[in-house]
């Protein structure tokens, strides 16, 4: 619950400060934009656009957790405990920008825009159960003699982090929105897109799954020849380690359209607009993952009082590659001010690659990796 308040509040922040600084720019355009100006003809617009933004972007980052057979040992909030503790983080920020140049007496658009994105994260949860009762033999009225209390316990820390990449070229040209009229614009393009995703962790854990007391051993004392029954705990504990760098990279062919549909104000002004796009492509690149484990295990036992223990150590590593084609799609919508040389918009944005990464740890697991959100721009006209 504290980490979905504590998302929560992140958010709203995010898009507090992304709605004052798109807010602060819009009115600063505005104010430097005359009269003149604001009565420009279509020929005298700018003929290159710089846009800047951010995106609040859920990341949904594969990521394989280490699951040694201890576990199978572990009660059920010893187990969330340590499963929990490997979760990489749900939320990134990122950020874009963003040139376009629209050559004059001509519907061609060029464009080059990137974008990045990254979260970094640290985990540390800690689980212990209230101890072993106290153990009274009641037979024969024979004392009971307790060893120290101990606890099941879970705990575990980690750190997560995770960046992606984008990079689009591409040229495309202006269609219209012919069957809505107003002047909307339509515009198909053609290009190359790079794609670039990174992910670290580290984990620790430690555990005491395994407790209780064995059977009572009776021992005659030299102090009145009285017996004495001892309940000796048993226990067994665990320790592992895992490590993972995952980086899958592709370049490809991209095909994209992005329209605009003005619902109110004047051409010449002022004007609102309904934005939406579509985006995909096919990206041939790579997948490497390295990775490496270790679980460690001790246990100890009481027979005819002696001491006997048993312990044991596994560990592996491995380090993959492999060519993959990545298919990709995405799109946005939103709404947008415009204004003769600026333009500020508001919208969700998502961005899906399929079989984009290597999650998997002993073995290849491709998985996607999605990040979508909402977003804000601010877009600077200049020339014209």
């Amino acid at each position: 619950m504290s980490e979905l308040i504590n998302i929560q509040k992140q958010s709203l922040r995010f898009l507090n400060a992304l709605l004052s600084n798109t807010s602060g720019l819009a009115l600063l355009s505005a104010i430097l934009a005359s009269p003149g100006a604001l009565a420009a003809a279509d020929e005298e617009r700018p003929s290159v656009w710089i846009e800047l933004g951010g995106q609040l972007e859920r990341v949904d980052t594969p990521q394989t957790i280490l699951n040694p057979p201890f576990f199978n040992l572990a009660i059920p909030p010893v187990l969330n405990t340590l499963v929990d503790s490997q979760r990489p983080s749900r939320y990134s920020n990122g950020a874009d920008g963003k040139i376009t140049i629209v050559p004059e007496a001509t519907d061609w658009v060029l464009s080059a825009a990137v974008r990045y994105g990254r979260t970094k994260n640290a985990r540390h949860l800690h689980y212990q159960t209230p101890g072993l009762p106290t153990v009274f033999n009641t037979s024969n009225l024979k004392p009971v003699v307790n060893k120290p209390v101990r606890r099941n316990y879970g705990d575990g820390q980690s750190n997560f982090a995770e960046s992606h990449f984008l990079l689009d070229f591409q040229v495309g040209k202006d269609v219209g929105l012919g069957l809505f009229g107003m002047g909307g614009n339509s515009v198909i393009s053609v290009g190359v897109r790079y794609a670039q995703f990174t992910s670290s962790s580290d984990a620790t854990l430690h555990a005491r799954p395994v407790l209780g007391y064995a059977a009572a051993i009776q021992y005659k004392t030299s102090i009145l020849h009285k017996y004495h029954s001892i309940h000796h705990p048993f226990s067994a504990t665990y320790a592992a380690t895992v490590h993972t760098t995952r980086h899958s990279h592709g370049v490809g062919p991209s095909v994209s359209w992005d329209a605009s549909l003005p619902v109110a104000g004047s051409r010449e002004g002022l004007t609102m607009a309904f934005d939406w796009g579509l985006t995909g492509a096919l990206l041939f690149g790579k997948q490497q993952t390295a990775e490496g484990h270790r679980t460690t295990g001790y246990g100890a036992y009481f027979l005819s009082n002696v001491k006997h223990t048993h312990s044991y150590a596994h560990g592996a590593d491995h380090a993959r590659t492999k060519s993959m084609l990545i298919p990709n799609v995405g799109g946005f919508a939103g709404v947008s001010l415009k204004f003769p040389n600026a333009k500020v918009s508001l919208g969700y944005r998502g961005d899906f690659f399929f079989n984009a990464t290597d999650s998997g740890l002993d073995a290849r697991d491709a998985a996607n990796r999605n990040f979508y959100g909402p977003f804000a721009t601010v877009s600077i006209g200049l020339g014209g």
